[in-house]
């Protein structure tokens, strides 16, 4: 099983905020991914389970780790909590204890962004404990409910230099 170790302020497993393009190119080059860009130019690019995007000098300022597994077991921690495997709200709530989230996200519940970790889980729906009570969710076979509980957890954690949920970069 790999472990991958979030680290605020710093990186996500082998990937290191203020990597060049280049060093990340050569870590996808030695691990046998393949890097998916939009462009030359552009300023970001997504290879295995990540994603990074670079700043005006091809420094990684963005770092992001999707739950996806594929083929492969990876468990994701961060403060020694699985990050994937723990309920959303619960998450937020632990890393809120260490730094506070903000509050005044546009997208919160779906996004918790603790701006003094540089740190922030995303998931695509909100679903909680309650909503499985619902006639709603109570009409959906076994296949579509798996579906509506994976909500219940984040799809990606991310790591970034200060400033970039800010804009003041």
């Amino acid at each position: 099983m790999n472990k991958i170790i979030v680290e605020p302020k710093k990186g996500i497993g082998s990937i290191i905020l203020g990597m060049s393009r280049d060093d990340i190119r050569k870590y996808a080059e030695v691990n046998n991914i393949q890097l998916r860009t939009r462009s030359r130019t552009s300023s970001a690019e997504s290879f295995g389970y990540f994603k990074v995007e670079y700043d005006s000098e091809d420094k990684v300022i963005f770092i992001e780790l999707s739950s996806y597994k594929g083929d492969k077991d990876i468990t994701c921690l961060l403060f020694d909590i699985n990050v994937f495997e723990t309920k959303a709200e619960v998450l937020a709530e632990q890393i809120d204890k260490i730094s506070p989230y903000d509050r005044d996200d546009w997208e919160l519940g779906y996004m918790y962004t603790f701006h003094d970790l540089g740190l922030a889980f995303w998931r695509p729906n909100v679903f909680t404990d309650e909503d499985m009570q619902q006639e709603w969710f109570l009409a959906h076979n076994a296949e579509e409910q798996e579906t509506y509980l994976r909500d219940q957890y984040f799809r990606t954690v991310a790591v970034a230099v200060e400033g970039y949920w800010s804009k003041t970069l």
